[in-house]
């Protein structure tokens, strides 16, 4: 079948499933199903053996039948449809949470409540905020927070790092240096990304992460670069081949991957931590460098999430950060690139965004731009303020009820897909 016919199948699939979500919505909520996991028990899925992936977009897996995607995917939506029906609210608006937390404390961090009682989608370990301090510096310790998680939340959880080598490796305090990027990129053998990419994979699963938020495909165009040696390269080919080999050797390996830093950080002058970078170029200048490997790699590798970042691009939207623009996400990664897969905010902590916004503020225009996850909330407290602000952006009409079950279906089918929901 052409892929045309497959673009039409996979996109009256989509408009089924959400009109059966919409009408659902309206359901007396019950007793959450555990995606057929007991509870207390943790998913599986085998280290080294490849998910059940299907294409996020409209192009199939070369050689993969349509008619079989089709039916593994209806029977996959049914399933997460299900699971929904048993959902209430506030379970559904924690699936679009991932946290951080402070501290190497799985109770007194706050991390058991977000899990237990706020049912948080998932959360993030970053040494940055000690998560791997002593005695949680050794592979077993990790894995076993992990676990502990794993088995007290309701759904399966996203658990995460951000582990892309050279200056952004997390996996250092247990496996020393690993080769960065720029490395990755200079080696002339996309293998070593592929190799770096599924030795990693290997690596977080001991750990009990099966979330990579890498690889970067932003493309380098100003020197120096303030992502300094985090980039594959200066042009859109050589980085969405490093970063598709990279990205392949996670995700065949059964750990998410996650492209980023979606439209692209490769030509700001100024720290995003620290405030809004702006890249002044036109569409047409978007379109051929920084939103090129996304074009490519959407298409080819099947990511299955993309991290929208804080930077403003005013030929696509002059007056919001990428992350919280209607136009940049709805309009330009989902409309124009195609992508039907998850969608995940950077940081809203970061300086770009609190400078303006508050937390629930910035989570409320996050998921009406079109994202599905808001990263960032690191307390109980800060949870509660996002619950409570997206209630109220329902309740206001800024939200509706379908639209934040638009983003759970997406995110659930992830997760089913990678076999952390059965």
């Amino acid at each position: 079948m052409k892929k045309k016919a497959f673009f039409r199948v996979q996109h009256f699939l989509f408009l089924c499933c959400s009109l059966i979500l919409l009408l659902s919505s309206c359901r007396r909520p019950g007793t959450v199903l555990y995606g057929g996991m007991t509870p207390g028990s943790s998913p599986t899925q085998t280290p080294g053996s490849s998910p059940t992936v299907l294409p996020q977009t409209a192009t199939p897996t070369p050689g993969t039948p349509v008619d079989a995607i089709s039916a593994t995917l209806q029977e996959q939506t049914a399933r997460i449809q299900q699971i929904m029906q048993g959902m209430s609210l506030d379970q559904k608006l924690g699936q679009l949470i991932l946290v951080e937390y402070l501290g190497n404390s799985y109770q007194g961090s706050g991390l058991q409540e977000m899990i237990t009682q706020q049912d948080v989608g998932g959360f993030m370990y970053q040494e940055s905020n000690h998560n791997f301090a002593a005695p949680d510096d050794s592979v077993n310790n990790v894995a076993a927070i992990s676990q502990q998680a794993m088995q007290d939340a309701h759904i399966p959880l996203l658990i995460a790092t951000d582990q892309e080598g050279g200056l952004v490796n997390r996996l250092y305090i247990f496996h020393g240096y690993l080769p960065s990027a720029q490395e990755m990129g200079a080696s002339g053998n996309p293998q070593v990304a592929q190799q770096q990419g599924s030795q990693s994979a290997k690596w977080l699963q001991q750990l009990g992460i099966n979330t990579d938020l890498a690889p970067v495909v932003d493309v380098q165009t100003v020197t120096p670069p303030i992502l300094e040696s985090r980039m594959f390269g200066s042009d859109p080919q050589s980085v969405a081949t490093y970063a598709g080999a990279f990205l392949n050797g996670l995700q065949t390996n059964g750990v998410i991957g996650c492209l980023k830093h979606f439209p692209g950080l490769g030509a700001v002058t100024s720290d995003p931590h620290a405030g809004l970078p702006i890249v002044d170029r036109s569409m047409a200048q978007l379109d051929q460098i920084d939103l090129a490997p996304y074009q490519m790699m959407i298409a080819k590798d099947s990511p299955g999430m993309i991290m929208a970042t804080d930077v403003l691009m005013p030929a696509i939207d002059p007056n919001l950060p990428a992350e919280l623009s209607p136009k940049a996400i709805d309009g330009v990664l989902r409309g124009q690139l195609g992508y039907n897969g998850v969608v995940i905010t950077d940081g809203l902590y970061m300086a770009g965004i609190s400078d303006r916004w508050t937390l629930g503020q910035a989570a409320v225009l996050s998921i009406m731009a079109g994202d599905d996850i808001v990263e960032g909330p690191y307390t109980p407290s800060l949870v509660a303020s996002v619950i409570a602000a997206f209630k109220q952006a329902i309740q206001q009409g800024q939200l509706s009820v379908g639209r934040i079950d638009q983003s759970v279906q997406r995110i659930l089918l992830l997760k089913m897909q990678y076999g952390l929901l059965k």
